[in-house]
């Protein structure tokens, strides 16, 4: 036995086998079916029917997002002196009747859409940042320009990528000649806007040869795959992956390596769990981009937006769109000279911290207050600010406890309150002394409002600890009424605890065990430092809430999700019985300090949570993040089989080649069983190593991650790869049955007789055939990609598989094995359609526009070469089994 390769003794099958490789192949079909439905399911965010099932209490994520509108005009500008310009376009964007398009006054930004995108796309941005340029009179504007790029699959061809990144640079040359170079506030550099896999065409183009230098400074990417493609399998993009990490590597001084980049600011927006285009996990780039030059967010956390969007509704989601324009117009005013820090701060002022609300406004009164009878307060206290205040005043002891304050007043009626910070007076304890201390605040979401498009948001007030050093309570002061609010203008104080709650439950117990915990006001904070891996899903169940306070509370409870400090998400309105799924996203490189933590809000109640595994959600989360994985087991799976086949068809002296199912249950025990070992030591020995030895290079093996946990996942992908086998091999089977009749109808017309014979070629005069084939396929890589050859020769191989299906409807054992031995390799060569197809796919519709022109990889040649060789070798000289029969010893 060598890799499970064994020398089967070929019988005649008895009818009990018959029975049982039948029932077998029927289990695996019936499990795979279930699994696969499963998977897509959750993967699409469930089904009602299914949901209905699975999970009747549990809340579905949903999309909470305005339509914007437009009045759009596109002017078509004269191409760059480019061979591109044969198939891209550039327009100028113009908004109904508010701009003029012979009129340039702005500054420019240039729009670059992804996969399979439209130039229109850049309507809703470039409406919006108009609008609010002509209505709020702001010193410049924005000039949006965007590129017709023929609605390419750049997702699928590096060198498709390659081309766009070329064709921007010369763009941004064009763009810039339209501007008057005489006056001194002409522009010098472009913004760049990319959707998907156009932000990452303008990371590609500043490491170009024909990159202006200086032309770009600032990039705002949309749903950008930074990290990797959502399926990677083009050689050539995976090379660009790889320059583009190089090219962006920074320092620990978080200064880049290359001084191009100096001066360039991006900011990556991810629309999180509701994107099933682009997994989250690859926008991130913490380890592409320093802290001080760009960060990562989604829409989940920025503040006035606080929603998912999908992978096409982050261009037009009007909450998003809107707080993108003030941004841009903010940039534009910083004028041309501007510095990194500058853009760096007003990014961070919009997209991070929540812009105007972030920043209370009351007025700082350096005069001291005197308090008269005050009370100390429990653990929560309130004031309203629709009625007079008439009780005393109450004061927190800062001594005891950590104080934080809750508010949903309008940022315009700051200077109805103020917060101040109090000290005891020598000579009279009953009255203290005050001064105002202003808060940091922390917007967040309402948690009153059903519908947060438009809706007030709340904010969280923490005083800084140093400027309450030499202070003993802290109040709040009510200055005026507020009597046109929708709701009942309030601010809660409440006391935290100072350290969080931490869980230390791994995974495995969370998902053997699940969790229960008690959540409140004060213990409002619960750490996971062990969750961190953002493959799986969990479940959290509200299991009941009992509240503390004999008044009818202000809001329902509210729970904050935050991953590493950076990705956060709000549940509002939590219920008895009623649950949310969580999910997150990360870096694959991040590191696994911090982990999962959770904070609720609630108006002094008390809730018990239960938290478990959600297995269904998390079986969704493979198909987008490691769906590439089971293309690769797939052909691994077929070979395997394949080559078991044909060692036993060469060693076995009955000359059988046994069939496809029979072969497949032999292969359970051999060689698939032999490579879930191989895979079970391989993932040992990458965590060990990395584990042990920190070994940076075994981290990105198998699934490019060291965590253990994925051992188990990569064994399902496995085992689940050889049940989509089976389904390949019936899928083919039926291809070929029904391909094969009207040739066999075709045959019999035209020679009477539907036998094909084998072909009884000489050696010489099939050598001669291959090395023909060879040319010829030499002389078509000059101008066609090795994967539309590779797909002919795929096609004859078809054709040659149903003329031996007519054959072998004879009873000759000669014409079945050809069959079979067809019917096998086709099945492999089938498998690799997913790396060839989506080439052909790009070379059809370059064709479609007219676009001849076609580059000759070398590294893509050194891949396809070896398959190339093969599929030649079976149409020419390996048509039949007997082709094998090969000079052995037996050992």
């Amino acid at each position: 036995m060598f890799l499970g390769l064994t020398r089967y003794e070929v019988s005649r099958k008895s009818r009990y086998e018959r029975v049982r490789i039948n029932g077998i192949i029927g289990f695996v079909v019936l499990t795979t079916l279930l699994v696969m439905f499963v998977m897509l399911d959750s993967f699409s965010l469930h089904l009602p029917s299914t949901s209905a099932v699975i999970s009747p209490l549990q809340r579905q994520d949903v999309q909470n997002c305005v339509m914007s509108y437009s009045y759009p005009t596109f002017f078509e500008i004269e191409s760059p002196n480019s061979t591109f310009s044969k198939k891209y376009k550039l327009y100028l964007y113009r908004e109904g009747y508010l701009d003029q398009p012979d009129k340039l006054y702005g500054v420019p930004a240039l729009f670059i859409p992804g996969q399979a995108g439209s130039h229109k796309q850049i309507r809703s941005l470039a409406s919006v940042t108009t609008n609010q340029y002509h209505t709020l009179k702001r010193q410049n504007n924005v000039d949006f320009f965007t590129v017709d790029l023929n609605e390419e699959f750049s997702a699928f061809s590096g060198q498709t990528l390659l081309d766009q990144a070329e064709y921007m640079n010369q763009a941004i040359e064009r763009i810039l000649s339209l501007y008057d170079s005489n006056q001194s506030s002409s522009p010098t550099s472009v913004i760049l806007v990319g959707h998907s896999m156009g932000g990452l065409v303008a990371r590609t183009m500043l490491m170009l040869p024909n990159y202006i230098p200086k032309s770009i400074k600032t990039i705002l990417t949309l749903a950008t795959p930074h990290l990797s493609a959502p399926i990677l399998l083009d050689v050539t993009l995976y090379k660009v992956y790889q320059d583009l990490t190089r090219y962006w590597q920074y320092d620990n001084s978080n200064q880049y390596y290359n001084t191009t980049l100096k001066d360039v600011t991006i900011i990556s927006i991810a629309g999180g769990s509701l994107d099933t285009i682009i997994h989250s996990d690859g926008v991130q780039m913490t380890s592409l981009v320093p802290a001080r030059q760009g960060f990562t967010t989604y829409t989940t956390s920025i503040p006035g937006v606080w929603t998912g969007t999908d992978h096409m509704a982050i261009l037009w989601c009007n909450q998003l769109i809107r707080l993108l324009a003030t941004t841009m117009l903010d940039v534009a005013d910083l004028g041309m000279d501007s510095t990194v820090e500058e853009r760096m701060r007003i990014f961070k002022y919009y997209l991070l911290e929540g812009g105007p609300s972030s920043i209370v406004k009351y007025q700082d009164n350096a005069d001291s207050i005197i308090l008269k009878n005050v009370r100390q307060s429990d653990m929560n206290e309130y004031v309203l600010f629709d009625i007079n205040n008439r009780k005393p005043n109450a004061v927190l002891p800062i001594t005891t406890h950590q104080w934080q304050f809750l508010t949903n007043i309008d940022e315009i009626y700051d200077m109805c309150w103020s917060i101040v910070s109090c000290q005891n007076q020598t000579d009279n304890h009953n009255d203290i002394i005050c001064h105002s201390t202003p808060p940091k605040a922390t917007v967040l979401p309402s948690a009153t409002e059903e519908n947060l498009a438009g809706s007030l948001p709340y904010r969280l007030l923490t005083i800084d600890n140093d400027s309450i050093r030499n202070s003993h309570y802290l109040s709040i002061i009510q200055h005026c009424q507020i009597t046109n609010a929708k709701e009942t203008p309030f601010i809660q104080a409440f006391a935290i605890s100072y350290q969080p709650v931490r869980h230390t439950q791994s995974i495995w117990d969370i998902m053997w065990n699940g969790l229960s915990f008690d959540a409140d006001s004060f213990y409002s904070v619960h750490e996971f430092p062990l969750i961190h891996n953002s493959l799986f899903a969990f479940d959290i169940n509200v299991i009941s809430i009992k509240s503390l306070k004999k008044d009818a509370v202000m809001y329902k409870p509210m729970m904050q999700q935050m991953m590493h400090k950076q990705e956060i998400k709000y549940y509002r309105g939590l219920e008895n019985g009623v649950s949310d799924r969580i999910t997150f996203h990360q870096e694959n490189t991040a590191t696994k300090d911090g982990g999962l933590s959770l904070r609720f809000f609630t108006d002094n109640q008390k809730l018990q949570i239960r938290f478990k595994l959600d297995w269904y959600g998390t079986l969704g989360r493979c198909v987008l993040r490691y769906g590439a994985v089971l293309a690769n087991f797939l052909w691994i799976s077929t070979l395997a089989l394949l080559s078991t086949q044909l060692y036993s068809y060469v060693l076995n002296g009955k000359r059988e080649f046994i069939e496809y199912p029979r072969g497949l249950v032999y292969c359970l025990s051999g060689p698939y069983l032999q490579i879930t070992i191989l895979l079970c030591i391989a993932t040992s020995i990458q965590y060990y190593c990395s584990f042990k030895y920190n070994f940076p290079v075994l981290k990105y093996m198998l699934l490019g991650n060291d965590d253990w946990l994925l051992t188990s996942l990569l064994i399902f992908a496995f085992v689940l790869a050889i049940g989509l086998t089976t389904l390949l091999w019936l899928t083919v089977s039926a291809l070929v049955f029904f391909l094969s009749l009207p040739l066999r109808l075709i045959f019999y017309c035209f020679s009477g007789n539907v036998t094909i014979s084998s072909s009884n070629q000489t050696g010489s005069f099939e050598l001669y055939s291959f090395l023909c084939h060879l040319s010829i396929v030499i002389g078509l890589l000059s101008f066609l990609p090795s994967s539309v050859i590779f797909v002919i020769y795929l096609l004859i191989w078809l054709f040659l598989t149903c003329c031996a299906r007519i054959s072998a409807q004879s009873d000759l054992p000669s014409f079945q094995n050809v069959y079979k031995y067809r019917q096998s390799c086709l099945i492999f060569f089938i498998s690799l359609l997913p790396y060839y197809v989506p080439h052909v796919v790009v070379y059809c519709k370059d064709l479609f526009v007219g676009w001849t022109h076609y580059r000759l990889a070398p590294i893509t040649i050194a891949q396809d070469a070896p398959v190339l060789l093969a599929l030649l070798y079976l149409v020419t000289m390996g048509r039949t089994p007997e082709s094998l029969e090969l000079r052995y010893v037996y050992i």
